[in-house]
Order: structure tokens, then C-alpha cells, then sequence
């Protein structure tokens, strides 16, 4: 393994990163954003959690960030695009990194979108992404709980 061949801007991302260190993981992203200079953030949320994802959108305004929120169903993509199996409304991680993309967001978060959507939308969005809420109703969203 070859290390330390980091870019001038992943440097940025190591050096502020470890500025923000021992803090609850909302102070993390807080002083992440505010010392990368971010000022428009994107939340890419599950429509499940979308009340609590509204909430976080609220916090993040009251910090003076413009933020773009979109939920995973909002494009109005259908299951039976994806397969002729599938029923009902799907969910579109792509849609969602799109309109992220348009709207130039600085740096995107991930809040609870399944595991193979989050992978999707990571892979369409231009902007870094960071995951805030994993996923996991049967633990209610805390997934240590498999751990303990």
C-alpha cells in the first residue's frame, strides 16, 4: 500500500477533518461546512424519514446555509421502469444527485437512503457526499445496536 498520495484539496479534507474531531457527528458536519467555506448544502433523504430530514434542514438554514432537500421518490420514477416485477412508486437516486448537481450544492448528505440507492447517489453526485443517517428501521436508525 502506497500512502500520503493525497491531493492539495483531500489534504484540505484530512486537515479540517481532524480540526473537527471529538465533537457529537451535527458539530462535526457544523464546523466541517463552516471551515470549508461550504455555503449551499444538499440533503438527499428517504421519503420515510422525511419529517426528521425537514428538521435537519431547519438547523442547517438557521446556520445561514441555503440548503436544496429532495427525497428519494420525488422524480415520480415508477418500480416498473427498474423492473416489471416491482409495483408503486420507486425511489431515484440518480434524479436525486441530479438535482443536487443543478442546483451546484458544495456538499451533499445522505440521510437514510437505502443502501444500494446511497451507493447510486454517490456515484451521481458531483458534489462530496457524507452520510449522516443509516438506514436501519429495525434498530431505529441506530445500527450499533447489531454491535451490543
Amino acid at each position: 500500500m502506497e500512502k500520503g498520495k493525497y491531493s492539495e484539496e483531500d489534504k484540505k479534507f484530512m486537515y479540517i477533518t481532524g480540526k473537527s474531531l471529538n465533537a457529537s457527528r451535527m458539530e462535526e458536519l457544523l464546523n466541517f461546512i463552516r471551515l470549508s467555506g461550504f455555503k449551499k448544502i444538499g440533503i438527499a433523504n428517504c421519503f420515510s424519514v422525511n419529517k426528521i430530514a425537514e428538521k435537519l434542514k431547519e438547523m442547517l438554514v438557521l446556520q445561514g446555509l441555503d440548503v436544496y432537500m429532495v427525497n428519494c421518490k420525488e422524480s415520480g420514477l415508477m418500480a416498473a421502469d427498474i423492473s416489471p416485477e416491482l409495483q408503486g412508486a420507486s425511489c431515484d437516486p440518480m434524479a436525486q444527485a441530479q438535482y443536487l448537481n443543478e442546483a451546484e450544492t458544495d456538499l451533499n448528505i445522505n440521510f437514510g437512503l437505502c443502501l444500494g440507492h446511497g451507493l447510486l447517489f454517490q456515484k451521481y453526485s458531483a458534489a462530496p457526499v457524507t452520510t449522516l443517517l443509516v438506514k436501519d428501521p429495525r434498530h431505529k436508525h441506530n445500527i450499533m445496536e447489531n454491535f451490543v
